[in-house]
């Protein structure tokens, strides 16, 4: 299986990883570990996995990108998924999957503005 290379960009403080294939197995593993090493590196506040691309998600994928959500709390970065296709959000809820911890955002620009939000209300928080 070849090693695929999912871009994760810094904008602002957030972390934008646009998934453009279909993750098998090994694949969703290896980028589960680029973006937490990525939060780390960068200290980001939030993440964006933009979905938009995807029109099968499976079970497995799916349990990951709630383990990425879960994990990136435990180090203070907030997790927003983009751009889920009807067909993929069916197929969540058929499974049964939830994805506590997850925000979702429609699109892009969205995901953008609710990581703002988040993060501004979280620095006033800590005020």
């Amino acid at each position: 299986m070849d090693i695929v290379n999912i871009p994760i960009l810094k904008i602002e403080n957030f972390l934008i990883a646009s998934v453009q294939v279909a993750l098998y197995d090994m694949q969703a593993i290896q980028f589960k570990d680029a973006v937490l090493q990525k939060i780390y590196e960068t200290k980001a506040k939030g993440v964006i996995i933009d979905l938009t691309a995807m029109d099968v998600l499976d079970s497995f994928v799916g349990r990951l990108i709630s383990d990425i959500a879960a994990m990136a709390r435990l180090m203070g970065t907030t997790v927003v998924i983009t751009g889920l296709q009807p067909a993929v959000a069916i197929t969540l809820v058929e499974l049964g999957l939830e994805l506590p911890g997850v925000t979702t955002a429609l699109n892009l620009e969205k995901g953008i503005a609710k990581l703002r939000l988040i993060t501004e209300n979280n620095a006033d928080g800590n005020a």
